[in-house]
């Protein structure tokens, strides 16, 4: 069977195009798992201010019991000097009680200031974190339409990629087994770009510039004719 090497060349130029369009598919349907790890990553990053001001909140709730322990340690003991007070003998000895309970309520109100500045502290934390927790909330519906998004994308990717791919298979039946080898091979070592236009006298694969008798070769579709510099098969368009 004689092969119109000329059609030939059409049909691997059309192969081409669908073989550098399933490959940007594949790279773009490859990418989406990524995409959506980097959006989940970039949330999870956000959660961490929430995760600061929680354990802030409880370092606070933590002081506060402490002091009201400290509280009740001091009103625990003016008590102890109250009764003590009143079994002393002496003028000396009660207006030394009197002394001790003096400071024991003193350090007791500034222990209550501080606890009224923990509260106080406590209303703000609280405040943030409610407030943090409503941004979340609002990214996190942002996120889960950003990955709903993408998995319908990757759906109407796959889509395409079956009927590119089944148009590759028909379109491969109708060139000649031998050129569809060389085609394929030049293919794997050459990025998936297997042939490539002259322009301007030179290679656009490469960018070489050519021989005129190559150029020619090329015209006389006689046979194939490939690159010297970098083996990709050369055609010229119309």
């Amino acid at each position: 069977m004689t092969i119109n090497l000329e059609e030939q060349v059409k049909l691997l130029v059309e192969l081409q195009g669908l073989d550098t369009h399933i490959f940007r598919l594949e790279d773009e349907l490859g990418s989406i798992p990524e995409k959506i790890k980097a959006r989940e990553d970039h949330f999870n990053d956000k959660t961490i201010n929430l995760k600061k001001l929680e354990d802030g909140f409880k370092a606070l709730q933590v002081k506060r019991k402490e002091r009201e322990g400290d509280l009740e340690a001091k009103e625990s003991t003016a008590k102890k000097y109250q009764a003590q007070m009143y079994q002393a003998k002496t003028n000396k000895e009660y207006t030394a009680f009197q002394e001790e309970i003096a400071r024991t309520k003193a350090d007791s109100s500034l222990i209550e200031e501080d606890i009224i500045k923990i509260f106080d502290q406590i209303e703000s934390e609280n405040k943030k974190i409610g407030e943090e927790k409503s941004f979340l909330k609002t990214e996190e519906v942002k996120l889960n339409e950003e990955k709903k998004k993408l998995i319908e994308d990757a759906g109407r990717i796959k889509t395409e990629l079956e009927r590119v791919k089944a148009e590759r298979i028909t379109l491969t039946g109708k060139i000649d087994k031998k050129i569809l080898t060389k085609y394929e091979r030049t293919s794997g070592n050459r990025d998936g770009l297997a042939i490539v236009p002259v322009a301007n006298g030179s290679c656009q694969g490469c960018f070489r510039i050519l021989p005129a008798q190559v150029i020619n070769e090329i015209r006389m579709n006689t046979k194939l004719v490939v690159c010297e510099n970098c083996a990709r098969i050369l055609y010229i368009e119309e």
